[in-house]
């Protein structure tokens, strides 16, 4: 059996290269990997969902777009 190379590794091994904004309550951390770019978005108290994307931009839409629906979903 071969192995999957791990998209997040690059993240792991460079912590210099993830950034972190934050949006309303919660705190999105990214940076690039060997096969595009992840995110993991939080908001306070929660654990982190895991976004894959190819690129930067769209990769802070999704992310973005995550956020605005559980900002929605607590109303």
């Amino acid at each position: 059996m071969t192995s999957q190379p791990d998209l997040t590794s690059a993240v792991f091994h460079d912590p210099g290269a993830m950034e972190e904004i934050r949006l309303l309550d919660h705190r999105i951390q990214f940076g690039p990997t060997r096969a595009g770019w992840v995110s993991f978005v939080a908001g306070q108290g929660q654990r982190p969902t895991i976004a894959l994307a190819c690129d930067r931009h769209t990769l802070l839409t999704q992310s973005q777009k995550l956020v605005e629906q559980r900002a929605i979903g607590r109303k």
